[in-house]
């Protein structure tokens, strides 16, 4: 076993919290795809670091059956995985899997519940609104929002969730809510993936209605009558549940450009540089033949 074993995982995840702590100069919807595929290939690495050290410490402690396994899943040498990293790795492996279980399970959960509600009104005065995915989805809206908004700030909430849905952005929650889980110095990233995705909401409703001070204006009101009410936790986030005052900013700025060039520069060198990382996370010990141990 070598150290490069470890390198490639060790810059996957130096520069998925760097993203998590720094501010990305590109539109929203760049921002987010760039944020989930860094989070993405960042808990394959690392996880995949941590299974293949856990089946060569198991392969120390059994060797007989590791005379079965292929040999891509063993290091290179012959010298055994000690216990002092062998077993911290296996613990973190069964928490990675438990913990992903976990959160899988819960958010399968919340999506059957959120369609058993969809189709109609909920009976709540607390203003709120819920892109909820798959073919039961919809825009699930409350009583007491239909009373707070106009009808055209309810256009706004509409074209908003509408996004949300267009784009599939409830695979990126789910991508981002399982690196978080799994590799907890994501969770920053986790956090400005939301917030981009609202962003990324927020700008394709304000392009659909010409007009980002009725954006700007209706999620305020939102937020200001959300906040004045008890909160009632929906199973998706709420149409005000991210970053309120820097969208509300953003959205009485003038409008981000839309990098149709450098995104999909910076996006394609982000997933290629990852993507390598994750294949180079496996076997360099083969590659070079330099032992760690």
């Amino acid at each position: 076993m070598i150290w490069l074993t470890f390198l490639p995982a060790a810059l996957a995840l130096t520069l998925g919290v760097a993203l998590g702590a720094a501010s990305l100069p590109l539109h929203p919807s760049w921002a987010a795809r760039l944020l989930v595929t860094v989070a993405a290939t960042t808990t394959v690495a690392t996880i995949g670091t941590l299974v293949f050290v856990t089946v060569n410490y198991a392969a120390t402690l059994f060797p007989r059956a590791a005379a079965r396994l292929p040999e891509w899943a063993l290091f290179g040498d012959d010298r055994p995985v000690p216990a002092a990293l062998g077993v911290p790795a296996t613990a973190l492996t069964c928490l990675g899997a438990a913990t992903a279980a976990r959160l899988s399970a819960r958010w399968a959960r919340e999506v059957r519940r959120a369609q058993r509600i969809s189709q109609g009104v909920v009976e709540s005065d607390t203003p709120m609104a819920l892109a909820v995915p798959g073919r039961d989805g919809g825009v699930l809206v409350s009583r007491g929002l239909l009373r707070a908004l106009d009808r055209a700030q309810l256009r706004v909430v509409f074209e908003h969730e509408a996004s949300h849905l267009r784009h599939r952005h409830h695979h990126y929650l789910a991508l981002g809510a399982l690196a978080a889980g799994t590799v907890p110095p994501l969770r920053r990233l986790n956090t400005r993936l939301r917030f981009a995705l609202e962003r990324w909401a927020d700008e394709d409703a304000a392009e659909a209605i010409g007009d980002r001070t009725l954006v700007a204006h209706t999620i305020a009101r939102v937020a200001l009558a959300h906040s004045s009410r008890a909160p009632e936790p929906p199973p998706f986030p709420a149409f005000t549940g991210s970053g309120v005052v820097q969208r509300v900013e953003a959205l009485l700025d003038t409008a981000p450009g839309k990098n149709t060039i450098s995104g999909p520069v910076i996006l394609g060198g982000a997933a290629l540089a990852t993507g390598l990382l994750v294949s180079s996370a496996w076997q360099l010990d083969h590659a070079l033949g330099l032992t760690f141990l």
